[in-house]
């Protein structure tokens, strides 16, 4: 398909994603770490894989270890998880990332 200068509605982009159940490696050990760090519960799936977020860092486990290190490093106690996440859908908002 030819990649034009407007999207239509059915043009959406494919991420392929590695779930926990078919990592290993550096990936699993990703997905380990990540799953050891305080998570609000309403981040927590149902489906018991990992978020999306993450899920969708799966093919750079690399990346997906420094990503997450810098905005754990920049979470702190100062304020509640809704407060960030209100400010965090701000910015994606001004920054054109509708995630």
């Amino acid at each position: 398909m030819p990649i034009s200068g407007s999207l239509r509605g059915d043009d959406v982009a494919y991420l392929r994603i590695i779930g926990t159940h078919e990592a290993d490696g550096d990936l699993l050990a990703a997905y380990a770490a990540m799953a050891a760090r305080p998570m609000p519960s309403v981040y927590r799936p149902q489906h018991g894989d990992a978020p999306g977020i993450i899920r969708a860092h799966s093919l750079d486990p690399e990346l997906l270890r420094r990503t997450f290190a810098v905005s754990g490093a920049l979470s702190n106690d100062a304020l509640p998880w809704h407060s960030r996440e209100l400010v965090n859908s701000v910015t994606s908002r001004e920054n054109e990332c509708f995630y």
